[in-house]
């Protein structure tokens, strides 16, 4: 890993098979609908209190999950690329991860563990520390994953991350059902189907001893050591609302909140899923475009965002009465305003990898956790009073100010890294349309109408948007 631009000739990397796209979407489409399809019935099977438990678990598990995927997993894809026996250095790097986590999780598992003992609170947060311990394992299957994209094995990838996600939310449910009603018992389920996932990425990506390629490992370590903050900065940006509406109104109303999280974690399940083809492709081409994949990425990137955030707005009524009892009026407002927090995190991602791809990661140490800490700072005071909208729009507001800072900062670099003018046209749609969703009636007949009329133009654009790009390449 380079500190600063490559921007030599080279010859052009081998451009991403087109099918992936679908595979990688079919497994986020695969974990949406797991996910969604089993809340109705936990929701109604677990009394408000272990509800608030799995929520909770189940929110930290996936902030886990970014979090992870933005550190040494990130910096494995570009040292693949390395011309300088990239892959067999990567291999040394999965093996190195592979070893943190294990370390990492079992301290972070342990000391948890004994504080709890000591203070007499651990049946109270089993789930938590069982959560623990599926983040440690998934720092496993992450690094694998992270390999495995790199070779374009996305049937592979895709069969481990369902594994890891789908079967683990169908296994919690079923041993609620069937021994008890309990969010120890859901998590402990989950895990089971996590571990396995770990495993079989372990086998598929066959990693490599971390001292076979020991300057390799020592530079991917300097390149991700600013990513640490970085990391824990998208933990509270993702979280800390829920943390602090736990804190302060207790865990039924943060059980509320979450209902309808999904609403905001399906746009970014969808991104992440993509995400393996457009970084991957920004990563191979290291800082250049000769072959215009990486503008062809970016276009596509934002189309994404935008017809996200059309889409998760246009089902959010429909969706908070399928996800929620009787939802409040406040909870229907923030299932239409969270899918906009999906554009913001499409800005970010495509100009942090190409921070990643230029091994100019420093400044991410620095402008993440500002914005995360000012973020928290806003969303102190409505969550002291229990107004969950105020939470919701600065929590979405911090994701739009975060894709616009890095865009900036990337624009800074020159050399046409990012096309500013269609990041920020793009945005304006989708907060436009955020903003005309909030205007409209919540009453369910309205909910239905939109749900079905915003799938039938997203699919109808989407068709079209792919075509011209077909035409284009």
């Amino acid at each position: 890993m380079t500190t600063e631009p490559q921007l030599t000739e080279y010859s052009a990397p081998r451009a991403v098979p087109s099918h992936h796209r679908l595979l990688y979407l079919i497994a986020a489409v695969a974990q949406g609908v797991g996910a969604v399809a089993v809340q109705p019935f936990a929701i109604r099977l677990l009394n408000p209190q272990q509800w608030g438990q799995v929520s909770f678990s189940l929110s930290f598990i996936s902030i886990g999950l970014i979090a992870l995927s933005a550190g040494l997993p990130m910096v494995l894809s570009t040292m693949y690329f390395d011309p300088d026996r990239g892959p067999d250095k990567a291999r040394s790097l999965n093996g190195f991860g592979v070893c943190l986590s294990v370390v990492g999780a079992g301290l972070a598992a342990a000391i948890f563990g004994l504080a709890a003992f000591a203070t007499g609170a651990l049946n109270d947060v089993t789930p938590y520390l069982i959560s623990t311990g599926i983040i440690g394992l998934h720092g496993i299957t992450q690094m694998s994953l992270a390999f495995l994209r790199s070779q374009h094995r996305a049937v592979v990838f895709v069969l481990i991350t369902v594994v890891a996600t789908v079967f683990g939310h169908v296994a919690g449910l079923l041993a609620i059902i069937w021994i008890a009603p309990s969010a120890s018992i859901y998590m402990a389920s989950f895990a089971v189907c996590v571990g396995v996932a770990s495993v079989a990425g372990f086998f598929a990506s066959k990693p490599g001893s971390p001292l076979k390629h020991r300057e390799a490992i020592k530079s991917a370590v300097r390149a991700s050591v600013p990513v640490l903050p970085h990391s824990l900065a998208l933990v509270l940006m993702l979280q800390g609302e829920s943390v602090l509406i736990t804190l302060f109104q207790g865990e039924e109303l943060v059980g509320r909140y979450n209902a309808v999280m999904p609403l905001a974690l399906g746009p970014l399940a969808v991104i992440m899923a993509l995400s393996n083809v457009w970084q991957t492709t920004i990563f191979a081409h290291r800082g250049l475009d000769s072959t215009g994949q990486v503008g062809k990425v970016q276009r596509e990137a934002v189309f994404v965002g935008f017809m996200l955030t059309l889409g998760g707005s246009g089902v959010a009524v429909l969706a908070a009465h399928l996800l929620v009892n009787e939802p409040e009026p406040v909870l229907l407002l923030l299932a239409r305003i969270f899918p906009l927090l999906g554009y913001g995190y499409v800005v970010f991602l495509v100009a942090t990898s190409q921070l990643f791809a230029l091994g100019r990661t420093k400044v991410m140490a620095l402008v993440t956790p500002v914005i995360a800490v000012l973020g928290l700072g806003l969303e102190y005071f409505p969550a002291t009073t229990g107004n969950l909208l105020g939470v919701g729009v600065v929590k979405v507001m911090a994701y739009l100010v975060l894709g616009l800072v890095y865009a900036w900062v990337v624009n800074r670099m020159g050399h046409g890294l990012i096309n500013l003018k269609l990041m920020l046209l793009g945005m304006a749609g989708a907060v436009s349309v955020t903003i005309l969703m909030l205007l409209m009636p919540d009453s369910m007949a309205w909910g239905i109408g939109s749900a079905v009329g915003s799938c039938v133009v997203g699919l109808a654009v989407g068709l079209l948007f792919l075509k011209r790009l077909r035409t284009a390449s």
